[in-house]
């Protein structure tokens, strides 16, 4: 027997290249706030204004895996966070989304973080579990 299968959730905007500005942590929820939006997924795909809330999230189960500067190859020494202390620890500007990874209830957002006083980047994910929506708002 064969069997085939294939996850690939329908989503109506791409958040590749886009870059968080804020994280916030509420009860059981997770906002993103974006510099300059996203893009649509459908024709004439375009940028919109907007941030992302992330329901029925495990606190316990949304962590931030830093790696190394620029995403360079070879050892380095990395560090695995809760969100929470993630966001108590750096004092950062920004995030750039560089990959988005959706499963059964949990996403991964990999990309690269902007430290204030510093030019370095540094490769970044973030793993987070969730029950509830992924809820876009934009300003359309």
């Amino acid at each position: 027997m064969k069997t085939e299968y294939k996850h690939n959730p329908p989503i109506p905007y791409s958040l590749h290249d886009m870059r968080v500005k804020r994280i916030t942590l509420q009860k059981e929820t997770i906002k993103l706030e974006f510099e300059y939006g996203y893009v649509k997924l459908v024709e004439p795909f375009d940028q919109v204004d907007g941030s992302i809330t992330i329901e029925g999230v495990d606190f316990d189960s949304a962590n931030v895996l830093m790696q190394s500067k620029w995403g360079e190859y070879g050892s380095f020494q990395g560090e695995k966070l809760r969100l929470s202390e993630f966001l108590k620890k750096y004092d950062w500007s920004s995030f750039e989304i560089v990959d988005e990874l959706y499963g059964y209830n949990q996403l991964l957002y990999s990309g690269y973080l902007s430290v204030k006083g510093t030019d370095d980047l540094i490769e970044m994910d973030i793993s987070i579990y969730f029950t509830g929506n992924i809820i876009y708002e934009t300003a359309e």
